[in-house]
């Protein structure tokens, strides 16, 4: 009998939890809280022309239900710059960190919230070697994940 009644609670709260969600999604300018089907994340990585053992990353995030919205954050390895923009009608955070020379914890961390409309260079000095996570993102929720090297 225990089991049933906890089965019936968990389900009361779980219908409640839904409600709630579904009506903060329906508040205007509460886009960058929707959940992860919401969005649509990529990375793309290569190898930097002119700088071996370096990476060039490509992370990008766009609604699911619209391609033409959408963000990304773009870092050369030779040269070491990073371009953000942002089109998606959302405020992005945008993130790159590197970590010590053994790996072991982040050494630097950069990040911005950017408004939609908007884009962003700054060139970084990052030790040769060291690896680079890149991230651009909604404030709690998607988030599109790189990393490589510098």
């Amino acid at each position: 009998m225990r089991i049933f009644k906890k089965n019936t609670l968990a389900s009361v709260a779980g219908l409640t939890t839904t409600v709630v969600a579904v009506l903060v999604l329906a508040v205007p300018g509460t886009a960058q809280a929707a959940p992860a089907a919401y969005w649509s994340v990529d990375c793309d990585k290569s190898a930097a022309t002119g700088d071996p053992g370096s990476h060039d990353m490509i992370a990008s995030i766009w609604r699911s239900s619209d391609a033409t919205k959408g963000a990304l954050a773009s870092f050369k390895g030779n040269g070491e710059k990073l371009s953000i923009r942002n089109w998606s009608g959302a405020m992005m955070k945008f993130t790159l960190q590197w970590a010590t020379a053994n790996g072991s914890r982040i050494e630097r961390t950069w990040a911005f919230d950017l408004g939609s409309g908007n884009s962003r260079s700054e060139n970084f000095t990052i030790p040769e070697g060291r690896t680079v996570y890149l991230s651009v993102g909604t404030p709690g929720g998607s988030t599109a994940y790189c990393s490589g090297k510098a």
